[in-house]
This record gives C-alpha cells, sequence and structure tokens, in this order.
C-alpha cells in the first residue's frame, strides 16, 4: 500500500552539494594509501619488512602489495619516499 503524500517514481531530498569528481576521490585514496604504507615501512624493522606484514599493519590487500610492490626491496624502497 503506498503512504499518502509520495509518489512514486520521484526523488524526495535530493542533495545540494555538488557531485565530486571520481578522479579527485581516486587520488585522494591513493595519496593516503601510500603514506600510510611508507609509515608502516619506517616503523618495521630490517627482517621484518615484508608483504603479509606489511599486509596485516596496515590494511592494504595483499594481492595489490604484491602487485604493486613485487619484491621486497621495492618494499624496502618505500623507506626512502618522502611524505
Amino acid at each position: 500500500m503506498k503512504a499518502q503524500g509520495t509518489r512514486y517514481g520521484r526523488w524526495h531530498g535530493a542533495s545540494r552539494k555538488r557531485p565530486r569528481d571520481h578522479r579527485v576521490i581516486a587520488s585522494e585514496r591513493a595519496t593516503r594509501r601510500i603514506r600510510l604504507l611508507i609509515d608502516a615501512a619506517r616503523q618495521a624493522g630490517p627482517s621484518e619488512l615484508d608483504h603479509e606484514w606489511l599486509a596485516d599493519r596496515t590494511g592494504v590487500p595483499l594481492g595489490y602489495l604484491v602487485w604493486r610492490y613485487p619484491t621486497t626491496a621495492d618494499l624496502s624502497a618505500l623507506r626512502s619516499l618522502s611524505t
């Protein structure tokens, strides 16, 4: 049963905010992810920095880390990046 005073097919309460550009959102997300990885890599000891440790520490998916940084040398290079 349809409630009184409502119409189907009409959207009530539309947001007055401007829609955000999805490229900007993706860029902000990538920036946050890289900063998180750099901070965690700097906190890790030389023997404990590997893909599994970094994934557990940061919450970044393991598959992404293996794809983006295939070797442990690539992970160690994160320490030298500036934020």
